[in-house]
């Protein structure tokens, strides 16, 4: 447990030095927040809700983004070339991928937490009655987006080819799911199609907690992160080979 703590820490350190995750997490994040904000705001009924509504979702956003982080902090060059003394360790295989979604895990939900911190206050956006439902719910959504990068990197052995992917299917499901503004009223096919977004389901939730005080999606969603990250780490157990690392 020691050695694996070990790892754990060194990866967690090199994400925090990494500049580019860093600022795609707060800085870009607080900008398109603001921007998107101030432009829509004039589509809702005042300007705080536009600024509830972009706040939440883009935070989701975030958190689903978080599985290229993982597949960086996996597969990244100048990631890769340290750790290579990790795999010839007798420390075994797991504490190599687990480590990898566990420190990815952390930052993006530091990093995602702090945002809200400052724009909650900032920007009059509320987390619900109890914002602590809001903040435990975030935390299988950021693990499964963590154990999918590293889940992707198992199987195709490429930060570069994961990390196209994982965009393309982030996207494509962000903008079904209603992160950028909402398909509900384009018609029954476009509703349709939104609603098999996860990322429908987890504006549901949120969006749910924060404005609706309700708990209606709480346990559904969280559990159901919960059984999908435990899936996904048996997935990188059955595929990840040292091999493929070097």
């Amino acid at each position: 447990m020691r050695r694996f703590f070990v790892i754990f820490k060194m990866d967690l350190r090199n994400l925090f030095k990494n500049p580019v995750l860093l600022g795609y997490n707060t800085v870009f994040a607080f900008i398109l927040i603001i921007i998107l904000g101030f432009l829509c705001g004039g589509d809702y009924a005042n300007m705080k809700d536009a600024y509830q509504y972009y706040t939440v979702s883009l935070v989701i956003y975030g958190m689903i983004n978080g599985a290229m982080t993982a597949s960086n902090c996996f597969m990244e060059r100048d990631i890769k070339r340290p750790n290579l003394r990790i795999i010839y360790s007798p420390v075994g295989s797991f504490p190599i991928y687990f480590s990898k979604i566990l420190s990815s895990c952390v930052f993006d939900y530091v990093l995602h937490l702090l945002l809200l911190v400052i724009l909650c206050p900032m920007l009059h956006v509320t987390l619900g009655s109890n914002p602590l439902y809001f903040i435990l719910l975030m935390i299988p959504v950021e693990f499964a987006a963590a154990a999918l990068g590293v889940f992707f990197c198992c199987i195709f052995k490429c930060e570069e080819t994961t990390s196209s992917l994982l965009s393309t299917v982030v996207s494509i499901i962000s903008f079904l799911g209603g992160t950028f503004f909402s398909l509900d009223g384009m018609g029954g096919v476009i509703a349709f199609a939104s609603r098999l977004s996860p990322v429908k389901w987890l504006n549901d939730a949120f969006f749910a907690l924060s404005c609706d005080n309700s708990l209606a999606y709480f346990w559904p969603v969280f559990l159901g992160g919960t059984v999908l990250s435990a899936l996904l780490v048996l997935g990188c157990r059955l595929l990840f080979r040292t091999e493929d690392y070097l």
